[in-house]
């Protein structure tokens, strides 16, 4: 595959955000926010999924471009002829400086271009006709360590080096976000305990005929009675669904925070917020019951996953006891304070554009205390062979060899011998370890206020 050269600029004033999904909405905002007085901004946003809602709740200003789709192959291609129309005159007139987006193809194109860099995220490996219209034109690749360099390869990231590694779920970038005070469910009259459910993204590619599963759990939750059933409906569809259920309150609006913030329990079929559930410690149940992403199956090693009714809405019951609500936060808590917030990266990325080229050379090197943390780290989410730690922390068998022996002996790594050889996992002590140099890095290389 060849490699697409795109040129970085020397130096970023204005920065391009391309926002097509309510994900990309509450994602890129706390970057908005960090640079606001260092850069100026151009926002555009497609009209899906109550993303114009999220967008004036955390007034960020945009610029309304394009529209979804929807299932149809022919309506999806006249829908992205008509947006890159509407999109390359905004381009062309703001002269934006860098795109980040997170895999919108329209975005893509219009900045390849007019040679304008583009920065985007991998996490979904499902939608390969997507992924490769995107990531061949992307200049930087944001990408969780789930996956391996041959993976990002047939889905079009053909250059290695253009790659930046997270450890964790994308949603991450919710780890330094600060809750907002008070809760709205309150202010809507809903009392605690609630559960929140969000249903399952009937427009997406990978998406197989709509079953009824989360319905039909709902409706055993609402009946049980333990707790005020909240949903947030995707589509007028979902809306007359659940609208027509007994003890159930449907909301018509997004939040200003992610909802699952204020829930009890989160349940339902929509991956992205049950990650986000995941990474706030709040308790979860998934209903997904089609083909997984990796981000998939990984997160379901860690919560509650079924397709039948009966047994989501056993798991949910479970849930809403106190001591059960309490041992999932813990273990969450301390699964996600060895993940990486992927928007802190971006950040970090965005402002080494902008040093002198002598800075960057200096900070480009790596000290062997930050060697023994990219292993650390590499290994922190799931156990790992030696080829796969070698990949994931830029180091060769030798040096690996030596080191992990100490990590082992020093307690921060366990190895566990399988058919497939040796298996290598950060130890409890190894995560603390990594939270205490980034809490310490935070606060000496914090920016002033």
């Amino acid at each position: 595959m060849k490699k697409v050269q795109t040129v970085e600029p020397k130096k970023i004033k204005k920065i391009w955000i391309a926002m097509s999904t309510p994900f990309q909405a509450n994602f890129f905002a706390p970057l908005i926010k960090e640079l606001e007085n260092e850069f100026e901004f151009v926002i555009t946003a497609r009209q899906h999924d109550g993303i114009f809602a999220i967008l004036n709740a955390k007034r960020i200003s945009y610029i309304a471009v394009g529209k979804h789709g929807g299932r149809e192959l022919g309506s999806k291609l006249e829908a992205y002829a008509q947006t890159i129309q509407e999109m390359l005159p905004i381009v062309q007139r703001e002269k934006p400086d860098l795109l980040l987006t997170e895999r919108w193809p329209e975005a893509v194109r219009v900045a390849f271009g007019l040679n304008i860099p583009a920065w985007a995220i991998f996490y979904d490996e499902r939608e390969m006709h997507v992924n490769q219209m995107v990531f061949p034109l992307a200049s930087k690749v944001f990408a969780p360590r789930f996956y391996t360099l041959e993976e990002l390869y047939k889905h079009g990231v053909a250059d290695p080096e253009k790659v930046v590694w997270f450890n964790g779920f994308h949603t991450c970038y919710l780890k330094d976000e600060k809750i907002e005070a008070g809760n709205p469910f309150d202010k809507m009259g809903i009392k605690a305990p609630i559960v929140f459910v969000r249903p399952e993204p009937e427009f997406a590619s990978f998406f197989p005929n709509h079953k009824p599963i989360l319905e039909k759990s709902v409706e055993i939750m609402a009946s049980n009675g333990r707790a005020n059933v909240v949903v947030l409906p995707r589509s007028e569809v979902q809306k007359t669904r659940y609208a027509q259920m007994r003890d159930v309150t449907v909301l018509q609006s997004s939040m200003f925070d992610s909802p699952v913030a204020h829930a009890d329990v989160t349940v339902g079929a929509a991956e992205t917020m049950l990650m986000e559930a995941f990474v706030l410690g709040k308790p979860s149940v998934s209903a997904i019951y089609w083909q997984e992403s990796r981000p998939v199956t990984e997160l379901h090693r860690y919560i509650a996953h079924s397709t039948d009714p009966a047994q989501i809405a056993s798991y949910t019951e479970e849930l809403l006891n106190d001591p059960a609500r309490k041992n999932f936060t813990d273990k969450a808590s301390l699964l996600v304070k060895s993940m990486d917030n992927p928007v802190r990266l971006m950040i970090d990325e965005i402002r080494r554009m902008n040093e002198d080229e002598k800075e960057r050379v200096n900070l480009g090197r790596r000290s062997r205390l930050e060697i023994l943390l990219d292993i650390i780290q590499a290994a922190s989410l799931r156990p790992l062979r030696p080829t796969q730690i070698m990949r994931n922390a830029n180091i060769s068998y030798n040096e690996l060899k030596k080191i992990v022996n100490n990590l082992e002996a020093a307690g921060l790594l366990s190895c566990e011998e399988t058919f497939n050889g040796k298996m290598y996992q950060t130890t409890e002590e190894g995560l603390k370890i990594l939270e205490d140099y980034r809490g310490l890095r935070q606060r000496l290389f914090a920016e002033p206020l």
